[in-house]
């Protein structure tokens, strides 16, 4: 089977649609827990290793791995993406491994990372098609919560030129979960909000047309993020979730996988806690980058969900579909992660 996909991969890497490509399709992705089964004496990852409670084996860190490259085979569609962010990524290991020793190989992904100081040792990356984005710099930005004990992910920064055409500023982020009492987890993402804000603001000071997007886990719905605030932004989700909300989104109704056609379903989230989907994992742009007078642009409706069956299964507490998780409590379920990827398009003017 993996010598089929390693077949197809070469076929859309080296198609003419690839080759000619005009359009960046961007991706961000919640990996759920990608951990190497080697275990790390300064992070808690012992429930990930031959011997701790998820018997984390090499036979299932292959499994993972490959399904990952693959639905990211499913996604690209003959274009692969230009930009992936990732999160719960273990460390620059698991990374190598998915595209140095997958079918992704071919594409030649770089990767830009570090470790984090999160207790779990998971953090956030950025894999890039060296062909298509060149970094020019980068930079990780601590997080400072009010409740000192607690360590979270850096936020990525990296900024680079798409196909030697314009300059754009990523920012990869995963910020707190809403674990615990509701004002201090709020306010634990209020101040991831405000060293991204920060940030950003200092980019806007210095280049009132700078073209910036921020992407991630932001672990709250798009009308309740502290970054649905951000001044001169726009974020794709709210404009994702009122088409759901209209029915408008393209995939099909929602139902049992068994005897359906199409491979993507309708979903109205990139996760499902508890039977209800929620849509956590954002795009953002800044007002530059929505101009289509400019040398790279996106559109307002450019956001997707990707909601290929591979990713999901039927649920069978609340009913309807649900991403096909690796581990369902203590139990291995061989599935990718709990998080769908989202997917955006930045389109070129020549």
């Amino acid at each position: 089977m993996f010598v089929c996909i390693l077949f197809f991969s070469a076929l859309f890497l080296l198609s003419p649609k690839t080759a000619g490509a005009q359009d960046f399709k961007i991706v961000f992705w919640n990996l759920e827990n990608f951990f190497d089964t080697r275990d790390d004496p300064l992070t808690s990852d012992d429930e990930f290793t031959p011997m701790g409670e998820k018997h984390w084996s090499r036979k299932k860190f292959n499994e993972k791995r490959n399904g990952l490259a693959k639905a990211i085979l499913l996604l690209a569609d003959g274009e692969l993406p230009s930009l992936i962010g990732v999160a719960e990524a273990e460390n620059r290991y698991v990374l190598r491994q998915l595209t140095e020793a997958t079918a992704l190989s071919p594409a030649g992904y770089g990767i830009i990372h570090k470790d984090s100081p999160d207790s779990r040792g998971i953090d956030v990356a950025l894999l890039y098609r060296k062909e298509r984005f060149s970094p020019l710099k980068t930079d990780f930005i601590n997080v400072r919560l009010p409740d000192t004990s607690m360590r979270t992910r850096l936020i990525l920064y990296t900024k680079g030129v798409l196909d030697k055409l314009d300059t754009i500023h990523v920012f990869v982020n995963h910020w707190p979960s809403k674990y615990g009492s509701g004002v201090l987890s709020d306010s634990r993402r209020e101040a991831a909000a405000g060293s991204l804000r920060r940030y950003c603001d200092s980019l806007i000071f210095r280049n009132s047309k700078a073209n910036i997007l921020l992407m991630g886990d932001f672990n709250d719905s798009p009308e309740r993020s502290a970054a649905s605030s951000f001044a001169g932004f726009t974020n794709l989700a709210e404009n994702l979730q009122r088409r759901i909300l209209r029915g408008k989104n393209d995939n099909e109704t929602n139902g049992a996988i068994a005897g359906t056609t199409s491979p993507c379903k309708r979903v109205k989230g990139s996760i499902r806690f508890m039977g209800e989907w929620e849509l956590i994992d954002h795009f953002l742009v800044s007002s530059n980058l929505m101009d289509p007078l400019e040398p790279i642009y996106c559109l307002p409706e450019s956001m997707e969900v990707f909601s290929h069956t591979y990713l999901l299964e039927n649920d069978r507490q609340y009913l309807g579909l649900t991403p096909r998780r690796t581990f369902k409590g203590p139990r291995y379920n061989g599935g990718v992660s709990d998080h769908l990827p989202i997917i955006m398009t930045i389109k070129k003017v020549w």
